[in-house]
């Protein structure tokens, strides 16, 4: 795995600043994992116990600054319903990272993110990056699945895993983070290629 702790990424204070790059980041994963309330948690640091089922996609953006690049962030925080399901290839269109979540607590929501995967890299452009998330590991009483088997599905699919809590704000900002910096890295990677390329 790349070494991102040489990557500095901060909010983007001000709100004028011109972006030098755009990411498009999608969140996916069964419905009722909390991918609405992550993601507000990290927008906004707002979370809500009663949000309501996404219909189709939601469009929230941020900007940050990554050693000293402006990239603002347009995040898709996709329906997890089956009915939704025929949208997604229009979703991950020119995707640069993708959150596959689910749920601590249920074990179905764990076992789908392999479906959940083969989607994005069958769907997605080859060189996503894809951090899988196991949500609400703030209720510890009602856990389903072990941290064993999370290591292990993350060796089988190649991906790094982490755990959050949208409710107590655990890992959320670093997990969204660490893909950012991956991102970052991936981007620079591209430049690089293609100004070579070019040379």
């Amino acid at each position: 795995m790349a070494d991102l702790s040489d990557i500095t990424i901060e909010e983007c204070v001000n709100k004028d600043a011109k972006e030098d790059f755009k990411f498009k980041m999608v969140i996916v994963g069964n419905s009722g994992v909390g991918k609405t309330n992550l993601v507000k948690r990290f927008i906004y640091d707002q979370f809500s116990s009663d949000t309501k089922a996404t219909v189709g996609v939601e469009f929230l953006y941020k900007s940050f600054t990554i050693n000293g690049k402006v990239f603002k962030v347009e995040l898709w925080d996709t329906a997890g319903q089956e009915r939704y399901k025929s949208m997604t290839s229009a979703y991950y269109k020119a995707a640069r990272g993708c959150l596959v979540v689910y749920d601590l607590t249920n074990k179905t929501s764990f076992d789908d993110v392999d479906t959940w995967c083969k989607e994005v890299k069958e769907k997605a452009p080859k060189s996503i990056c894809v951090l899988i998330i196991g949500n609400k590991c703030d209720l510890k009483d009602q856990r389903m699945v072990t941290s064993e088997q999370e290591s292990e599905k993350a060796k089988i699919l190649d991906a790094a895993v982490m755990e959050t809590s949208a409710l107590d704000k655990t890992n959320v900002k670093e997990a969204f983070y660490h893909i950012l910096k991956e991102m970052y890295l991936r981007v620079k990677e591209d430049l690089e290629k293609t100004a070579n390329a070019e040379g």
